[in-house]
């Protein structure tokens, strides 16, 4: 099979990353892949698979979790078409939301798509009409007006936006009609692994799961994002303003059934004590909450389609109710019930199994690729992800060993029962002596918040700090990042971030941007109900519940958060693991077999002479 590969140089590693995808394309097999940086993933994956696509008529879905990350899969797929002259037709498929032109829509902050939704049934959105047309004429005209933009592919979803906006057209529907010619669709986790998005999808492209091949990026959030997807939660101050929507227009048995489903939540509520943020209901304990909804289902659709058109709204609390019966009625087995004490009682439902919604598509598919510069333990994420015709697979980093020094200090520790005073102050100290011998940039990334907040006074050293702060919106976070990076170019400065933070992945810092990052602690989750309830969930399934649940999640942000340091083959720097805990021999399967560390109770003289 030939390889399409726009670069004049392969890396060793690399042709063999590009061999074990080809065959597992050509055997439709699902490769996990723990490939890190500097392998060239994308164009390793690309190169191969749209080969084998082109040639058996394949679509090829290029799933990442963050749209930031589609700019390099479209780069690299118009290298190859200026290289070959393939012709390979993409589309950057994103949110709808982020697409939408509406002046206000685009603006609501929750029940954005129950307007949408009720805008395009009543024809009050001119930018989807312009697209779909009503009548014979309508059709004519909307085929003549989006004819010249459902040529343009092989652009970033902005400029389709822009173009469209000139137009006005509806740029997420012009490009889901794209998706029928187009050979590549980069689009996010959920376009695929939501089954009512991907039905829509699907049928657009008029394609079969069976003809597709599906690359996942930074495939270590997989689970996390699909479990994200079928978790929902409802509370009393919903319900009770949804019934007294259902009362403004005359719902009266909407109303009662409201009622009762706010007392059966407030009974259920009893179960916490004053003390109790959350407790576990089981599955019986819901039953007769689930027969009132799935009687009452359509009467809240009805009551909630009246409303939107009476009020002139795009969304309602009527609509959340409906979202949360709908999910609630189709939930899958192994599914955990807590009631919680938030902003009032109420309910949430989260699967433990996500393999019953991954394996629906990745056993399915032609063939995949799963590949992530943190996917260890392999084998767990074939298990967790229910793959059946899997090849697990890790590959070694192509930059020079030398040019990173990993340390693992064990003289301090944040284990929950070992925190006080005298243990804040021996890690602010051995940061203080580290900082100053590293030439430029560094991050320090702490297990949380809360520790960051309790250290950071601590921190004594004659450089600039910045500070990740708990909420922060993607403008604030890119100054933040702008502002540290230009701190390289002189004296260099420290920035405190949070391990498993935006921060921590899928940024960055190249070069003198950073030269050091000090991992304080291991950012174990929370050891809430949930957590307790995931781990017997995958001890009972795979007698790995503490492995899978809680440990290796932990290990994989530290890693993380450590690759941060080097991006290129001819970056250096330093990682240093601040923690007893990491030299443990119980979390070396979670670490990569390359990453070779030097155990030391004076990393500091260890730095110095690095750098030197």
């Amino acid at each position: 099979m030939k390889v399409f590969f726009p670069y004049e140089v392969v890396r060793g590693e690399q042709t063999t990353l590009i061999q074990d995808i080809s065959q597992a394309t050509i055997n439709g097999k699902v490769l996990l892949a723990h490939a890190p940086t500097g392998l060239g993933k994308t164009v390793s994956s690309l190169a191969p698979i749209i080969s084998y696509a082109l040639e058996n008529k394949k679509k090829v879905f290029f799933l990442t979790p963050k749209i930031s990350q589609h700019a390099i899969v479209l780069e690299t797929i118009n290298l190859m078409n200026k290289k070959f002259d393939l012709g390979i037709k993409a589309v950057d498929l994103v949110g709808k939301r982020t697409l939408c032109l509406d002046p206000f829509l685009s603006n609501v902050k929750s029940g954005f798509y129950d307007g949408c939704s009720k805008k395009k049934k009543e024809k009050l959105c001119k930018y989807y009409n312009n697209v779909k047309g009503k009548t014979y004429k309508q059709k004519a005209i909307a085929a003549r007006k989006k004819a010249s933009t459902l040529g343009q592919f092989n652009i970033p979803h902005l400029e389709m936006k822009e173009a469209c906006f000139i137009k006005d057209l509806c740029p997420y529907e012009i490009l889901l009609e794209q998706c029928e010619k187009a050979d590549v669709i980069i689009a996010d986790y959920a376009h695929v692994f939501d089954e009512m998005i991907r039905e829509t999808i699907f049928a657009q492209a008029k394609v079969s799961i069976d003809e597709c091949i599906v690359v996942v990026d930074e495939a270590h959030n997989l689970a996390e994002r699909i479990r994200g997807m079928y978790s929902i939660s409802i509370d009393i101050n919903a319900i009770e303003r949804a019934t007294k929507e259902a009362k403004s227009v005359g719902a009266f048995e909407v109303e009662l059934f409201l009622k009762d489903m706010g007392k059966e939540i407030l009974s259920l509520g009893k179960r916490l004590s004053l003390s109790d943020s959350e407790a576990k209901l089981e599955k019986s304990d819901m039953s007769f909450l689930k027969k009132m909804c799935k009687e009452n289902f359509e009467g809240v659709q009805e009551a909630s389609t009246k409303f939107l058109a009476k009020r002139k709204k795009e969304n309602c609390f009527l609509a959340r109710i409906l979202l949360f019966i709908e999910i609630f009625l189709i939930e899958k087995e192994h599914t955990l019930h807590l009631i919680d004490r938030k902003a009032s009682i109420g309910i949430t439902m989260i699967p433990m199994d996500v393999s019953l919604f991954s394996g629906d598509v990745l056993n399915n598919v032609h063939s995949g690729v799963l590949m992530s510069g943190t996917l260890l333990p392999l084998e767990m994420y074939k298990d967790v992800l229910g793959i059946k015709n899997a090849i697990t697979k890790e590959y070694s980093s192509p930059f020079p060993k030398e040019n990173r020094l990993n340390l693992f200090v064990d003289k301090t520790t944040t284990k929950y029962t070992e925190r006080n005073a005298e243990q804040f102050a021996l890690i602010a100290e051995q940061i203080n002596k580290t900082i100053p011998l590293i030439p430029g940039n560094t991050i320090v990334f702490f297990p949380s918040f809360e520790l960051l907040e309790r250290i950071a006074p601590l921190i004594r050293v004659s450089r600039k700090t910045l500070k990740q702060e708990r909420e922060m919106s993607g403008e604030d976070r890119t100054d933040l990042i702008n502002s540290f990076k230009a701190l390289g170019n002189s004296f260099g400065g420290i920035l405190l971030a949070v391990s498993g933070g935006s921060i921590a992945e899928g940024v960055d810092f190249p070069g003198e941007h950073l030269s050091g990052a000090i991992i304080v602690g291991i950012p174990f989750g929370r050891m809430g109900l949930y957590s307790k309830a995931l781990i017997a969930f995958y001890e009972k399934r795979f007698h790995k519940g503490w492995e899978y649940a809680y440990n290796a999640p932990a290990i994989s942000k530290s890693v993380q958060a450590a690759g941060r340091v080097i991006r290129t083959e001819t970056d250096k720097g330093i990682c240093m693991f601040l923690d007893k805990r990491f030299s443990d021999k119980k979390y070396e399967k979670f670490f990569p077999k390359d990453l070779f560390a030097k155990k030391t109770l004076e990393p500091e003289k260890e730095v110095k002479a690095f750098f030197e």
